[in-house]
């Protein structure tokens, strides 16, 4: 009787110990998740050091190589492998592909934040991307594609695509070839929307009419497209119009009226 009386106030004891436990643990408990995700999250403005490394090295201006070494892609490929260039070589581990000489003639999508130590860990040739180098002796053995690649349909450089081309002609290209990566526009890039506050021209409460003339201003292809389209055609039976239940020419592409 005893031995089970003993055994009882040491289950009391022990209850009452991981309780007292319990309780201090919850009292010391860290943080809950959303002060702690404000007490990591970056100050105001801050920007990474090495995407601020990238926005100052899309926007430097690179020497343009006239010349470049006539060699056989194999042959350099092996020469750049018996001299050691690899990985370790690198300094920047990413770039920004946000070049002004593309942007003259385009801005309708982000720039590329392209992963350099990622792609030569992967690739481990150098040649896949710097199958040139500048004649020059001097010159950089691995130089930026910005350096033999500016504008577009060069009359003094008629044998080189423009910069926009050579990326996709080298990224595409291998991402289809080895059956990894984005082959389309928004897999690599986000859209640059522009901010049409500063691009409508439109008067105090503008009529319907009035809003959509004044978007066909700048998206007249839209507009031709739109035409084409179920929603403005609207050529099928209409279940719930009298005397029109089986007709399928029934739409704004032929009786309606349309309203804009």
């Amino acid at each position: 009787m005893m031995k089970t009386l003993d055994r009882a106030r040491t289950k009391r004891v022990a209850a009452l110990v991981l309780l007292a436990f319990a309780l201090v643990a919850r009292t010391a408990a860290p943080a809950p998740a959303a002060a702690k995700a404000e007490k990591l999250s970056p100050p105001q403005g801050w920007v990474a050091p090495d995407r601020q490394r990238a926005i100052e090295r899309a926007h430097e201006n690179v020497p343009f190589v006239s010349q470049v070494k006539d060699e056989c892609f194999v042959c350099r490929q092996q020469r750049l492998r018996n001299e050691g260039y690899g990985i370790d070589d690198i300094t920047d581990a990413c770039f920004l592909l946000d070049s002004p000489i593309i942007k003259k003639r385009s801005d309708q999508y982000m720039p590329v934040r392209f992963m350099h130590s990622k792609h030569a860990a992967a690739l481990n040739d150098c040649t896949v991307c710097h199958h040139l180098r500048p004649a020059d002796p001097q010159g950089k053995e691995t130089s930026r594609c910005v350096a033999c690649h500016r504008q577009a349909f060069d009359p003094r450089h008629p044998d080189r695509v423009g910069l926009k081309a050579a990326y996709h002609l080298r990224c595409i290209g291998c991402h289809e070839q080895m059956h990894k990566g984005p082959v389309d526009c928004l897999g690599c890039h986000d859209k640059n929307v522009p901010d049409h506050n500063r691009l409508v021209e439109l008067p105090d409460h503008p009529k319907p009419s009035q809003v959509t003339v004044e978007c066909l201003r700048c998206h007249k292809r839209q507009g031709r497209e739109m035409l084409k389209t179920a929603h403005w055609l609207w050529r099928g039976n209409s279940a719930y119009t009298m005397g029109r239940r089986k007709e399928v020419q029934s739409g704004k592409g032929t009786n309606a009226v349309n309203n804009f």
